[in-house]
């Protein structure tokens, strides 16, 4: 039996915030790694109303 899972360590790759709650687009290497931060992706516009990815919006 294995040990617990840890998440990884994530930083905005627009803004740079630490280990956000909620993200797109992880790119992880060896427990570290980069993601966009929702409050980023939605100040560029590529959400919807409810939160969700545009159809047109490739991360």
């Amino acid at each position: 039996m294995s040990g617990p899972l840890t998440l990884p360590n994530l930083t905005c790759r627009k803004c740079g915030r630490s280990n956000p709650w909620v993200y797109l687009a992880p790119v992880v290497i060896e427990g570290s790694g980069t993601c966009i931060c929702m409050d980023c992706a939605a100040a560029r516009g590529w959400l919807d109303r409810t939160g969700n990815l545009r159809p047109e919006v490739t991360l």
